[in-house]
């Protein structure tokens, strides 16, 4: 008979950050537009709300497809929305807005995961994150500039 613990699932968080080039209320808007995020998010294909709290999220990670039940957790306009998995692989995440001046709002993307659920390469999740965010400057910065001319 053993003394020895059982192991705790070995979750790992990582966060990433970008600025972007616009103001907090419109950073907030975009990125609670959670149905648009396939079209800058690697790997995610599909998130469709199912009620004002829960939306499912179809993902995909080399070649290995994913469904999860995702609850929002808080909402804080133009400061915080973060959600959690309900069922599916085990996630949690928190955006965070902050205006940091000169017309500049700052995006911090918290995640913490699960790597036994299909994303074992943390630094592929890491720079996945950080390809997402510099994506959703882009859509951001760009549909700003197309909305002015």
């Amino acid at each position: 008979m053993s003394d020895s613990p059982t192991p705790l699932n070995p979750v790992i968080a990582i966060e990433q950050t970008v600025a972007v080039h616009a103001p907090i209320a419109e950073v907030f808007e975009r990125w609670c537009r959670v149905e648009d995020f396939p079209s800058f998010m690697e790997g995610v294909r599909e998130i469709r709300w199912l009620d004002d709290k829960k939306f499912s999220l179809k993902s995909e990670n080399g070649g290995q497809y994913f469904h999860s039940l995702c609850e929002l957790t808080l909402r804080i306009p133009e400061r915080r929305m973060a959600w959690r998995t309900i069922e599916g692989p085990d996630s949690s995440g928190v955006a965070c807005f902050q205006n940091v001046g000169r017309g500049f709002t700052e995006v911090t993307l918290k995640m913490r995961y699960n790597p036994e659920n299909g994303w074992h390469d943390t630094k592929q999740v890491e720079d996945r994150l950080r390809r997402n965010l510099g994506r959703f400057k882009e859509l951001v910065e760009g549909g700003r500039s197309i909305g002015a001319h």
